[in-house]
C-alpha cells in the first residue's frame, strides 16, 4: 500500500516487525491445532465465517483510517482503494472460505504467497506500532494469509500444477483492469504499474515500465515455487503406497 504522503517506510525486522511475521503462520496453525479433533464441518465453517466477517469489517475500519490521513477525495481515489493485489488477495480467500471457490482459493493462494507475503516482509507504510495504521496494515496483509493456511490445513483445498497458470492468466487480466482503473482516475497507482513502491523490495530493481515484466517472470517462478510443498506430498504419498502395496 503506497500514498502520496507516504515518503518513508517503517524499521524493518525490529520487535514488532519480526511479532508480525511471527503472527502470520502462528494464527492458522493455532486454528487447524484447536479444530483438528472437531468432528464434521460444522464448526469449521462457523470458524471460517467468523474469520472472514471479521476481517472485512476490519478492511472497511482500515478503509475509513486511509480516508482520515488523506488530505483530499483525490489522494484517496489515488492512493486507498482496495484493489491492489493484496487487498484482492484478502477478498479472494474470503470467497474461498466462505464459498469454498477453488479458483479463489488459488489465486489467494498464489497471489498471497507471491505479494502479499513479500509486503509483509518489506512494509511499504510510514506508520510506527502502535498506531492502528501500522496494526491496520499487518491485520489485512497477514490476514490473507491467514484465511489461505485456513483453506488449505483446515479446510483441505489444495493447488494443482494447472491451478498456477489459471491464478496467472487472473493476475494478468486482474493488472489490465488497474490498469484502465489507473488511466480513469488519472494519476493512480495500484498494483505498482506506474512507479515502483518506497518499500526496499527486491523485486523492483529494473526501472520502469521494465519491472513490469520482469515482475511477471518472477511470478510465474513464485507461484511455482509456492506449489512444491503439495509436488513433495504428492511424489511422497506415491511412494508410500507403492511401499506399502510391495509389502
Amino acid at each position: 500500500m503506497a500514498g502520496a504522503s507516504m515518503i518513508a517506510h517503517i524499521p524493518y525486522f525490529d520487535t514488532p516487525h519480526w511479532v508480525a511475521i511471527a503472527m502470520t503462520p502462528l494464527v492458522p496453525v493455532l486454528l487447524w491445532w484447536v479444530l483438528k479433533s472437531k468432528e464434521g464441518d460444522l464448526w469449521k465453517d462457523r470458524v471460517a465465517y467468523i474469520l472472514a466477517g471479521l476481517l472485512f469489517l476490519h478492511e472497511i475500519a482500515y478503509r475509513i483510517f486511509h480516508y482520515s490521513t488523506c488530505e483530499t477525495m483525490t489522494e484517496f481515489l489515488h492512493h486507498s482503494l482496495p484493489i491492489n493485489i493484496c487487498p484482492l488477495a484478502l477478498f479472494c480467500s474470503m470467497i474461498a472460505i466462505c464459498r469454498r471457490s477453488q479458483l479463489a482459493y488459488e489465486m489467494a493462494y498464489f497471489w498471497g504467497f507471491a505479494a502479499t507475503l513479500n509486503s509483509i516482509l518489506t512494509p511499504d507504510i510510514k506508520w510506527a506500532f502502535p498506531s492502528f495504521g501500522f496494526i491496520g496494515y499487518f491485520v489485512s496483509h497477514c490476514g490473507a494469509i491467514w484465511l489461505v493456511l485456513y483453506a488449505t490445513l483446515v479446510l483441505k483445498m489444495r493447488p494443482e500444477w494447472k491451478s498456477i497458470w489459471r491464478a496467472f492468466k487472473a493476475f494478468n487480466v486482474t493488472l489490465v483492469i488497474l490498469a484502465v482503473v489507473n488511466i480513469a482516475l488519472g494519476g493512480a497507482n495500484y498494483a505498482f504499474l506506474l512507479e515502483a513502491p518506497e518499500a526496499d523490495t527486491p523485486f523492483f530493481f529494473a526501472p520502469w515500465p521494465w519491472y513490469i515484466p520482469v515482475l511477471e517472470l518472477i511470478s510465474v517462478g513464485m507461484f511455482a515455487v509456492a506449489y512444491l510443498p503439495f509436488h513433495f506430498m504428492d511424489r511422497w504419498k506415491v511412494k508410500a503406497s507403492a511401499e506399502e502395496t510391495v509389502g
